[in-house]
């Protein structure tokens, strides 16, 4: 689905600088009554259309199983937690602590009325973080990998200096991140030589304790280790070898990143419990105007 390009500052600011400018713009240009039925109904449109995205954020929130690290199954999740890093990150300008962050630099121009009244904002450089990051659980550790990623910063801080306004987002450091994304492990291949390197060692280990050898393998019970039985043994430890290192592969290594299958990507500093309140209140806000806008519509077209 197409929502899933969009994030929910731009889904909300441009639906609602679009229901406000747009009927003020026509009554401004005395724009006849008989087209503000058309106005109104490509409002309640929007409107329904901005309703539908926060509808869809909700449904892909409950689709993702929230789930503590260790016990994620791999695929689509919902995980939260504290953010670390193993190597110290600081926001470029201002050097606050942080996992994540990004930054703007433009160039101002003020006019004689003061700071405030600009007349010139361009854009002089931009930068963001894409180094990974930790989330840890009281179960286990996950490396976040955030390119990609629609991310709800916890705090901007602008300021000004030199004719130059320097702007800050940021994910402080120690602090609690909620993700959903695509959890998988990374398994790190056994190559044939490790696997015979490590398959050799145990049998040599086995033949040292022969009893212990013969009453395992000795399926005869003519005291001694047959070919096949000994073919046996073998099998068995290249099969424990395999095992271990996918057990340990598995507990060691999460990482969680971007969906290949287009499904949202989302790092937040709020919490599941605050995101879903949002969706829901932005969700009643668009549905109260498309309903109003409709009966406008409606009266409108009983006027004609």
């Amino acid at each position: 689905m197409a929502f899933r390009f969009f994030k929910s500052q731009t889904v909300n600011a441009v639906s609602l600088v679009l229901l406000a400018t747009v009927p003020f713009a026509a009554y401004v240009l005395r724009v006849p009554s008989s087209d503000w039925s058309a106005l109104l109904g490509a409002g309640v449109a929007l409107s329904l259309l901005a309703a539908t995205f926060h509808f869809w954020r909700l449904l892909r929130m409950h689709e993702a199983p929230i789930s503590s690290i260790a016990s994620a199954a791999q695929g689509y999740v919902e995980l939260y937690g504290k953010a670390t890093t193993d190597k110290p990150l600081q926001t470029p300008y201002h050097g606050i602590p942080c996992v994540w962050y990004r930054a703007w630099v433009y160039a101002n121009q003020q006019n004689p009325r003061g700071m405030d009244h600009l007349t010139h904002n361009r854009l002089l450089e931009y930068t963001e973080s894409q180094s990974a990051f930790i989330l840890e659980d009281d179960s286990a550790q996950c490396t976040i990998e955030p390119a990609g990623a629609e991310v709800i910063y916890f705090q901007a801080r602008t300021w000004r200096k030199n004719n130059h306004r320097y702007v800050e987002e940021y994910l402080p450091a120690n602090q609690s991140v909620y993700v959903i994304g695509q959890l998988d492990t990374r398994k790190d291949a056994l190559n044939p030589v490790a696997l015979n390197q490590k398959v050799s060692a145990q049998l040599k280990e086995m033949k040292s304790k022969p009893q212990q050898l013969l009453n395992q393998y000795d399926h005869n019970l003519n005291g001694q280790i047959e070919m096949d039985e000994w073919e046996k043994a073998r099998q068995d430890v290249i099969h424990q070898v395999k095992s271990e290192h996918e057990m340990r592969a598995h507990t060691g290594s999460f990482v969680l990143s971007k969906p290949a299958d287009g499904h949202m990507f989302l790092i937040s500093a709020k919490s599941p419990t605050q995101l879903r309140a949002q969706h829901k209140k932005w969700l009643a806000i668009f549905l109260i105007i498309a309903i109003t806008l409709l009966v406008l519509y409606i009266v409108q077209l009983k006027r004609l």
